[in-house]
């Protein structure tokens, strides 16, 4: 028997679609197990690699990691084992820039087998209650929620630690200020696009339920679903299954509603990608297991099939999916299409949390503006000194 532990995150997006997948490979190699190992949202967006790679086989995770795995080759390089499904030239077979952004130092380090980005949600039944038209703009999103106010309902948006740091990275790279241009430079903060940020999502959390301070991405698709008065949120990392039947009230979907206005591009890409620990007592296994979930049966059947939501172009493109998620994939596309992609550096993750807890606490009234702005502006710094001191030492 031949056993390889997979580490995942905790929802059905995630969980449904690899266990029947797990089935379904099982089937085909007699001896082996595959066991999962399951991670909250918080550890998968901030947990380090360093120790998943020594317990586990297989990690799920997402692109921002891909700095600090390159930069101690903690992964297999999986371009080298697999170049007929992941060589730069393959990048057209996946959702937006997904495949591209795994890639690091010349390597592809995670094979994409999960599409995302933020974009907007929204509840059709209570804008049509109101006569509402869905926002195409942060400025018809503010309008949205004054409406929404005058009759006792709520816009939301995320603030837990890293979502308003995303949200600001977004609403940045929108107009057309990213924090870097490309992803392997130094993370520039512009202080003053940095301000207009974070004045728009302070205008929108006037219109948001308290709540929404201490809420993540997960937390407002269910508080959308099972609550009867939140109608819309412009920025969210999306969950195609929450449009599904199953749901109370199953969500819409629509592309993210930017300041920069028709230009809906700037959301930050999210998704998920499989990556393999060097350390791996079968690497042949899990290289074979990590191609079984690029297969366009487990793409275009089991992922879709099991509330998940695969990352190839063949798959986003199918109307029946389309159509069992409430229209999701068509919504958004153009938002995935033109996602940034957030730097890769060493160290970018706790950059990224710790940029979030000092925005979450300035939207909590806890520091200034001027401490939050200092305080990302030092952070950045520090980030850029980690990556490129020993660049700037070479000879």
């Amino acid at each position: 028997m031949k056993n390889l532990r997979i580490l995942a995150w905790d929802h059905r997006r995630a969980t449904d679609p690899l266990r029947h997948a797990i089935s379904a490979f099982q089937a085909q190699n007699n001896g082996v197990e595959i066991e999962i190992d399951i991670r909250p949202l918080s550890a998968f967006e901030h947990q380090g690699m360093a120790g998943a790679v020594r317990a586990c086989d297989m990690i799920v995770y997402d692109h921002p990691f891909s700095g600090d795995v390159a930069e101690r080759e903690l992964f297999l390089p999986l371009d080298a084992h697999m170049p007929d499904l992941l060589a730069p030239e393959h990048g057209s077979l996946y959702i937006g820039p997904s495949l591209e952004s795994y890639r690091h130092g010349g390597r592809i380090w995670g094979a994409p087998i999960d599409g995302a980005t933020q974009h907007a949600i929204l509840r059709a039944d209570l804008l049509e209650k109101i006569n509402a038209a869905v926002p195409k703009s942060w400025q018809d999103a503010e309008s949205l929620g004054r409406t929404l106010r005058q009759r006792g309902m709520y816009l939301a948006l995320p603030i837990e630690t890293p979502h308003a740091m995303l949200t600001i990275g977004a609403l940045m790279a929108n107009m057309g200020r990213p924090w870097s241009a490309d992803p392997h430079m130094p993370v520039v903060l512009d202080s003053d696009a940095l301000r207009t940020a974070m004045a728009h999502v302070r205008q929108l959390l006037a219109y948001c339920p308290k709540d929404t301070l201490e809420w993540n991405s997960i937390d407002v698709h269910e508080a959308m679903v099972n609550r009867d008065d939140i109608a819309y949120c412009p920025c969210v990392y999306g969950y195609a299954t929450y449009g599904e039947p199953d749901m109370r009230r199953p969500l819409s979907f629509a592309d993210f509603a930017g300041p920069s206005a028709p230009f809906h591009a700037g959301s930050v890409l999210g998704g998920t990608a499989i990556g393999i620990s060097r350390h791996t007592q079968h690497p042949e296994l899990a290289l074979s297991f990590a191609r079984f979930m690029l297969q366009t049966h487990i793409q275009d059947g089991i992922i879709p099939e099991n509330h998940g939501q695969p990352a190839t172009m063949q798959a986003w493109n199918n109307p029946e999916h389309d159509a069992r998620f409430n229209g999701f994939y068509s919504a958004v596309r153009a938002s995935m299409q033109t996602a940034w992609i957030r730097p890769r550096l060493p160290r970018y993750p706790e950059f990224q949390r710790d940029a979030g807890q000092a925005l979450a606490r300035y939207f909590r009234d806890e520091a200034s503006e001027k401490q939050t702005v200092d305080s990302l502006l030092a952070l950045a710094s520090q980030l850029n000194r980690h990556a490129f001191s020993s660049r700037s030492e070479e000879p």
